[in-house]
């Protein structure tokens, strides 16, 4: 009888049993890619690879919101506890159903994925919630009842900045009892806000740069940064000295943008303005100047009359690197599904194109029917609180698209005011 070879077998790979190093250099990976969603997965496989992820999210401070802080996404939608995110560098998509967001009233979101939510019970206490760990902060500051065009939140310590309708923006930290508010005329109104390296900037509509930074009084007496030590000041002014626009139609308006773009700062210039001077130029925070940039690279910029957006080309289908999107149409609020127009500018080239979306659906509603649609709508959408439509109905106000600049121009989050009303109820917060 013959002999039988048998076939030895291939020893079976334990991947719980890989070397602590190999993955913690894997994690870091995905946090090195703001891929949170991924490295809670890729950290909750087995024991032994949570173990070997020491700053897995489920030991960070549940009350701490900025452990594994998003920084590379962008909100797109939210629709009760639904909420849809995407990663402007890697194009993913990250759709997640939130039960949490049944027990608050949804105000914002920050340029990197950050929740502002208020609590349902008056005063409404405002909340900061992390949707990828879940981690929830609250503050002692009601939400504003006003439209949020923008949202952004620092540390150290934990605070939140959030630009309203009309223009003003104002911020506190967790010990706040109210907000403290940054005053302008609303013919100069910041028209972007976003968060960069830790500060937040805005630009106002003459091209100014402005930081929130702290008070120089406050210097000598060491006091602890907090809402009350810092203010937001010019740090670089203006270098508009284009005639002025302001006779001709809304599209053509003087509106600056502030975006994060590849690791840079970017204000944006709309190009009607005066075409021989550079579109972009790079903000130096450290040197406080401008310094004109001839590239984006293969980056788009979304730039809308709400917020601004920077995407990776490659990774979004039908995006056109090196090329700055402007949203033509006005802000788009709450019930309103008029289509945007975009004029996309070409940099190096210096030609531009025009884009507009005029099909309905069956229900009469115009809904996103491509990414270049739906990263617009986001650049122009101003979120409306369920607690500022009680509010909008108990004021009667109308919350269509044409009379929001008249009704709202001279409105805050607590009632009308009038100019000579800003001073009074500014010291009653701030001091």
């Amino acid at each position: 009888m013959p002999s039988t070879l048998s076939t030895p077998k291939r020893p079976r790979h334990d991947w719980t049993s890989l070397p602590y190093d190999i993955i913690g250099s894997e994690a870091k990976r995905f946090l090195a890619g703001d891929d949170i969603d991924s490295y809670v997965a890729f950290c909750g496989t087995c024991s032994d690879w949570h173990k070997a992820t020491e700053d897995y999210p489920e030991k960070a401070v549940s009350t701490d919101p900025t452990h594994f802080q998003p920084s590379k996404w962008a909100l797109l939608h939210q629709r009760d506890d639904h909420v849809t995110l995407v990663n402007v560098d890697t194009g993913r998509f990250f759709c997640k159903n939130i039960s949490l967001l049944h027990k608050y009233i949804f105000i914002g979101a920050t340029g990197g994925g950050l929740i502002l939510l208020g609590e349902l019970m008056e005063p409404h206490h405002a909340c900061v919630l992390n949707p990828f760990t879940g981690s929830i902060a609250h503050f002692k500051v009601p939400v504003p009842v006003a439209g949020v065009r923008a949202v952004a939140v620092t540390t150290a310590p934990l605070m939140v900045f959030i630009s309203i309708h009309h223009g003003h923006i104002m911020w506190a930290d967790q010990d706040s009892e109210c907000f403290k508010r940054f005053w302008c005329t609303y013919s100069n109104r910041p028209t972007c806000m976003t968060h960069f390296a830790g500060q937040v900037y805005a630009v106002d509509q003459q091209g100014s740069v402005i930081s929130a930074v702290v008070d120089s009084v406050t210097i000598g007496e060491q006091r602890p940064r907090s809402a009350q030590t810092i203010s937001m000041e010019t740090i670089i002014p203006s270098l508009d000295t284009s005639p002025d626009t302001s006779h001709l139609e809304p599209i053509r308006t003087r509106t600056y943008y502030l975006v994060e773009s590849g690791g840079d700062l970017l204000l944006v210039r709309p190009p009607w303005l005066d075409r021989n001077d550079p579109f972009v130029h790079r903000v130096d925070t450290e040197r406080k100047v401008l310094k004109p940039v001839s590239s984006i690279g293969n980056r788009a910029i979304f730039a809308g009359p709400v917020r601004c957006l920077s995407v990776e080309a490659d990774k979004f289908p039908g995006i056109i690197g090196g090329c700055i999107y402007f949203v033509m149409e006005p802000e788009m609020i709450r019930g309103d599904y008029k289509p945007p127009s975009v004029m996309v500018f070409h940099i190096t080239e210096g030609c531009q194109d025009l884009i507009t979306f005029g099909c309905a659906t069956p229900e009469g509603c115009f809904r996103p029917l491509t990414l270049v649609q739906d990263l617009a709508d986001y650049c122009r959408y101003i979120h409306y609180s369920e607690l500022f439509e009680i509010n909008a109905r108990e004021w009667a106000l109308d919350l269509s698209s044409d009379s929001d600049e008249s009704s709202y121009s001279e409105t805050d989050d607590e009632g009308s005011y009038s100019e000579t009303d800003d001073e009074a109820s500014s010291s009653k917060c701030e001091v």
